[in-house]
């Protein structure tokens, strides 16, 4: 979909780079499977540092070693998983979060058709944070953030969950010298997976 549009894609290998090459537009993070190495996430953070734009899919569990650059970014990135219960009316499990609401910025300034999150966590600013920071998506807004396990009985809890709406994705920007950086951060890189990507609006919100 990106090449239909022009740009130009590959993998970047960090373990044998010495650095993230300067001619990239965006770097791109999709749901690491296995930890990072040090050096790897250090090259990252460098890439990051200098000004260089990033689009990070963070999935549940694990940052996969990336908690420094999460610090460096001044996300809050509370554990436990948006369940929307609009979900079931359209046959989906309590796990796939239902957008219901489009921050205002370019990336979401035409979408108007819901998107569908499986299985995403709060995306959320620490105080004190020097990044200027948009919420892109909402979701689960009749929903919760469900901080116990997910299964047929899920339910919401007053004393551990937190009330909808929830939001999964959000850009992070700031002046790095005479040009703007620009950072995005999804609670989930399901939406865009093979299996998800075509539902609802999910495939024009990941192109944007």
């Amino acid at each position: 979909q990106l090449a239909a549009k022009g740009f130009k894609t590959g993998a970047v290998n960090l373990a044998q780079a010495q650095d993230v090459p300067d001619n990239l537009s965006v770097l791109v993070i999709a749901g690491p499977r296995v930890d990072l190495l040090p050096g790897e996430v250090n090259r990252i953070r460098r890439w990051v540092e200098k000004g260089g734009n990033l689009l990070w899919m963070i999935d549940q569990g694990s940052l996969r070693g990336l908690q420094a650059l999460a610090d460096d970014l001044g996300l809050n990135l509370l554990a436990g998983t948006a369940v929307d219960p609009r979900a079931s009316g359209l046959k989906l499990p309590a796990a796939f979060a239902l957008t219901s609401g489009y921050g205002e910025h370019p990336i979401t300034a035409n979408s108007t058709v819901t998107s569908v999150f499986p299985h995403a966590r709060q995306i959320g600013a620490s105080e004190g944070s020097k990044w200027h920071f948009t919420p892109l998506v909402e979701v689960a807004q009749s929903g919760w953030l469900e901080t116990s396990g997910i299964d047929s009985n899920v339910a919401f809890d007053p004393n551990r969950d937190v009330r909808g709406p929830i939001v999964v994705a959000a850009a992070l920007e700031r002046n790095v010298g005479d040009r703007r950086q620009r950072v995005v951060i999804a609670g989930t890189g399901q939406f865009l997976a093979n299996q998800y990507v075509g539902m609802l609006g999910n495939l024009d919100l990941g192109v944007n």
